[in-house]
């Protein structure tokens, strides 16, 4: 199911997806969400830019930009959801492709998305990093790169500080991790999911970003949430925002 080199944990979780629950979840989700396609018109460049969807499964954000008039590409490790993606959109090419080394030309696309926290996926951290280096390499001079993460933090007070059941899902989650041998690392066990996703505090993913060579744009919770306080305490997952500069 994945190409040679993906390490045995983001195995596991590209698993998830390809189970009958994971097709049947995204397997039928077309067009971008209300906060992507705010920060789609805000940051990346006016169609029919070149646009790289990563991880793009049964192609939910794929069909998003291309009714916007992008030229889009969308790639995944999934054979399941990119056959669902070819049978759903015929018109729009689909590729099996690592995300942590993308079989593309140096500047080649003038945009990229990884959305619903796909990022998360990759393990160990070196090379969620080497998926942003690579992203990076793909993208021309300023080119934006759009991606969501989890938030340990924000899904902890997603409530507000006084909301009871807030904290018992915490207690739950913090249940789950007894045993986590890689929650050192960030990576929480997800047992709904079946999965161990990368669940920082936002500051983490910044650096990250910043480390693969790009400059950091913008931080957003659910609703367009702007205020880096609020995101910080509040929203279980965030969407981030990066430009390659030069």
């Amino acid at each position: 199911m994945t190409s040679p080199g993906v390490d045995a944990i983001t195995t596991r979780n590209l698993e998830a997806y390809e189970s009958e629950r994971g097709t049947a979840l995204y397997g039928s989700e077309s067009g971008l969400t209300p906060l992507e396609h705010a920060l789609v018109e805000e940051f990346f460049p006016r169609p029919p830019a070149r646009v790289l969807d990563i991880g793009c499964g049964a192609g939910r954000t794929t069909i998003g930009l291309a009714e916007r008039g992008y030229q889009v590409v969308g790639i995944d490790l999934s054979p399941n959801l990119l056959s669902l993606a070819h049978g759903r959109f015929e018109a729009l090419p689909f590729h099996r492709v690592d995300a942590v080394n993308l079989a593309y030309r140096s500047s080649s696309f003038d945009a990229a998305i990884f959305s619903y926290n796909g990022i998360d996926c990759i393990y160990p951290v070196r090379s969620r990093i080497r998926c942003m280096q690579e992203v990076f390499r793909v993208l021309r001079p300023g080119g934006p790169f759009l991606l969501s993460s989890h938030n340990v933090i924000g899904a902890v007070f997603s409530g507000g500080f006084f909301y009871a059941r807030g904290y018992w899902n915490a207690l739950k989650n913090l249940a789950a991790q007894r045993g986590n041998p890689h929650l050192k690392a960030w990576y929480l066990w997800y047992p709904d999911e079946a999965q161990y996703l990368y669940s920082a505090p936002p500051d983490r993913a910044r650096r990250q970003l910043e480390s693969a060579g790009f400059e950091f744009r913008a931080a957003r919770g659910f609703g367009n949430e702007t205020k880096s306080r609020a995101i910080f305490w509040h929203h279980q997952h965030v969407h981030f925002v990066a430009v390659k500069r030069g």
